[in-house]
């Protein structure tokens, strides 16, 4: 019972480390979700909970889910997660354990069980808007079908050995059928999900782009055309304090100010004050009769025109006496002949005027907001809805990559779906501009996408299945009887013997392949004898290659003549031959005289260029078959010539000479042609002068060896034909 209990201890504990490595895996993959668009992530790490499931128990399971979801609830700051996916690793287990596959027992829970389990949640804990609720359900959906596809493949490419000691789950024998069909969903549904990842991404890329371009570049519009509004709307404040400080009579200020204000019609309204700060012009004419007028001392743009004597550009403002709309008020001194203030002109900008600018684009209006320096509304788009002077309130959600697209909402601070996209420009005077495009129009067309997407799915998996079963059937049972008889054969004495009649009733297509196996069968006979004659003739020809590469081996690589090797062993051939027919045996060394200085003086490649045309002309000149010319050293050749007459054989050799001499062999450096001579020492006699080689060679190296004695390019001749002077030139 000890070594037992020692032994289940042991396989628990590798169970337990596996299911925490699974954990550890899955723990780290979810703390990086794959960002799909916006706040919508991709969860792939719960791939690791189904791997765990597919072999393991549920104890095992639930643990390595516990770490697994650990690290997406940190991500997401969220708990309800190890709920609905915690669940889904339970049901699971519980359907693997009854020998479903890892895509249908995971689809059986999404269908069933998580996706009302998330609507429900969804609905109770969390703020969203209804028409975002519908899509967070089928991305869940989406998500938990992908990283199931994920695991079935991944365990379907598992080495068997990896899990079978600690394995827990049933091994489950299955059909082909069966594995046909898995297999082809599994491939289906996750090439079909990654292609529409990539599509997916692809385009929201592209969006983003688009996005992310109209609003920067409207916002630097919209910058441009404020710091432009201000600045001519200033100079023509600056111009009435100007006109009215030179001369322009007071009974004319009127005038003057409603024509001012013509030519400026970004100002609501416009004034002119006395030094006290009260109002003794106005434009339009109509506000001065229908106002009494009034001070406006307490005034900044009065109090700071008229100390510092400059022009002045007031913060947001409240209308005052003219009307309560919010306002800037640009004002500039009035200053005498003696320089000193003699009231203001000031005109307050039309506010609604400065954001009018809205624009239609294929993401909804282009809104936007101007905020003062202490956050407070200047000016919203009418869609927007926010209040003048208000306080600006939102949430900014999250910067969405790879185009760093902020979202900000303005209208539900507690919810994490973002509104708008959003660009900020920060103006000189401490105010900010806000340019905002709605998100909704473009996750629109992303959850369309998704959403055919799905249906795509759903349908083409249906679709699949029923074809991959309808395929399977028509192969799996005729095919098994065909195979039943083809075991029977192969025991049989003639394994290649006609194959057994099909029974009746085969599909046309097993016949086709019971025919094809048969013409195989016989073309199987056939190319074994054929294989047979072919191993024969293929044997003859590796004769002949080898006999061809011997003959390669005993040829000079520079000069193509036979080696010395090859003259040693054909040498006694040639005197055998000679003895049977009682022929005469010729033996020649031919030297080229002082060699040395031919490659001394015009350097090896011309020395080689005279050895191979050397060797061409005594070929030419002895070209029996039975003569034989072998390179037997340097510059050294040996001519064996079997069944000669002497004489001829002397003539022979002494026109060999006279050839060479006259024949140039190569060229100098100059160009100019090389000449060069010969020595020759013969032995010519019986054959059974010696058995021996050597003695022949001795023989004739001794009459070289007094040719160049001699005086060398000269013929010498010893053996049994008396040694006799021969005319040849004594050249050194």
């Amino acid at each position: 019972m000890g070594s037992l209990g020692l032994g289940f201890s042991r396989l628990t504990a590798k169970r337990f480390l596996a299911a925490t490595l699974l954990g550890a895996l899955g723990f780290v993959i979810n703390c990086y979700p794959l960002p799909l668009f916006s706040n919508v992530e991709l969860v792939l790490g719960n791939a690791t909970i189904l791997l765990c499931a597919s072999r393991l128990g549920t104890r095992h399971t639930l643990w390595c889910a516990f770490l697994t979801l650990s690290g997406l609830a940190l991500t997401w700051g969220q708990t309800y997660v190890y709920l609905t996916y915690g669940l889904e690793a339970l049901v699971v287990c519980q359907l693997r354990r009854r020998g479903w596959y890892l895509l249908y027992a995971d689809f059986f829970y999404w269908c069933l069980l998580g996706m009302p389990l998330t609507a429900l949640l969804i609905l109770q804990f969390f703020d969203l808007p209804h028409d975002y609720q519908f899509f967070t359900v089928i991305k869940q959906g989406f998500n938990g079908l992908l990283y199931t596809a994920v695991a079935s493949l991944i365990s379907l490419l598992l080495p068997n050995g990896w899990f079978r000691p600690i394995r827990q789950q049933p091994n489950v024998l299955r059909t082909f059928r069966e594995k046909l069909v898995h297999g082809v969903l599994v491939m289906l549904s996750l090439v079909f999900m990654l292609s529409m990842l990539v599509a997916s991404r692809n385009m929201v890329a592209t969006q983003q782009q688009l996005v992310a371009t109209n609003l920067v570049e409207r916002s630097a519009h919209l910058t441009h055309e404020l710091r432009r509004h201000f600045e001519v709307h200033q100079r023509g404040v600056v111009l009435a304090s100007r006109w009215f400080a030179q001369g322009v009579p007071k009974d004319h200020w009127q005038a003057k100010l409603e024509q001012l204000h013509q030519q400026y019609p970004g100002f609501l309204t416009m004034l002119v004050t006395d030094a006290s700060g009260t109002i003794t012009q106005a434009s339009p004419g109509d506000l001065i009769r229908r106002v009494p007028p009034f001070s406006v001392a307490e005034r900044a743009y009065f109090k700071v025109a008229m100390t510092e004597r400059r022009p002045y550009v007031s913060e947001l403002l409240q209308g005052k006496g003219f009307g309560s709309d919010p306002i800037v008020a640009l004002s500039a001194p009035i200053l005498g002949a003696d320089g000193e203030p003699q009231g203001i002109v000031e005109g307050s900008l039309d506010l609604t005027q400065i954001g009018g600018h809205e624009e239609q684009t294929h993401w909804g209006d282009v809104n936007t907001v101007l905020v003062d320096a202490r956050g407070r509304v200047v000016f919203a788009s009418r869609a927007l809805g926010l209040t003048p002077l208000t306080h600006f309130d939102y949430q900014s959600v999250r910067e969405v990559k790879p185009n760093q697209l902020a979202l900000l909402n303005l209208h539900s601070t507690n919810v994490s779906v973002g509104e708008y996209f959003y660009h900020r420009n920060d103006l000189d005077n401490g105010w900010r501009l806000y340019v905002l495009l709605p998100y909704r129009p473009l996750a629109e067309r992303l959850e369309a996408y998704y959403l055919i997407g799905i249906g795509l799915l759903v349908l083409g998996m249906l679709v699949s299945m029923m074809l991959a079963r309808h395929i399977s059937r028509y192969l799996t049972a005729p095919l098994e009887s065909l195979v039943r008889h083809l075991a029977v054969r192969q025991e049989s004495e003639d394994p290649l013997g006609r194959l057994p009649r099909l029974p009746r009733g085969s599909a046309r297509e097993i016949k086709t392949l019971y025919e094809e196996l048969e013409a195989n069968r016989i073309a199987l006979r056939e190319y074994q004898d054929s294989l047979e004659a072919l191993v024969a003739t293929r044997t003859a020809q590796l004769e002949a290659a080898n006999r061809k590469l011997a003959q390669l081996a005993h040829r000079d690589g520079l000069t193509g003549a036979y080696n010395r090797r090859y003259f040693d062993q054909h040498f006694e051939v040639a005197r055998q031959h000679c003895v049977r027919s009682g022929g005469q045996l010729a033996l020649a060394l031919i030297d080229i005289d002082h060699f040395k200085a031919v490659n001394d003086t015009h350097g090896h490649l011309v020395g080689d260029d005279c050895l191979k045309s050397l060797v061409d002309l005594i070929q030419g000149h002895f070209s029996r078959k039975l003569d034989l010319l072998a390179r037997y050293g340097g510059e050294e050749f040996v001519l064996l010539l079997p069944q000669c007459a002497p004489d001829k054989v002397i003539r022979r050799l002494e026109s060999l000479r006279s050839l060479v001499e006259a024949t140039p062999m190569s060229e100098s450096a100059d160009g100019e042609p090389l000449y060069i001579t010969i020595s020759i020492g013969v032995m010519v006699d019986h054959a059974d002068f010696s058995q021996h080689q050597p003695d022949w060679v001795m023989a004739a190296d001794a009459e070289l060896y007094r040719a160049k004695q001699g005086g060398r390019n000269q013929v010498r001749v010893a053996g049994a034909i008396p040694q006799q002077p021969l005319d040849a030139p004594q050249a050194g």
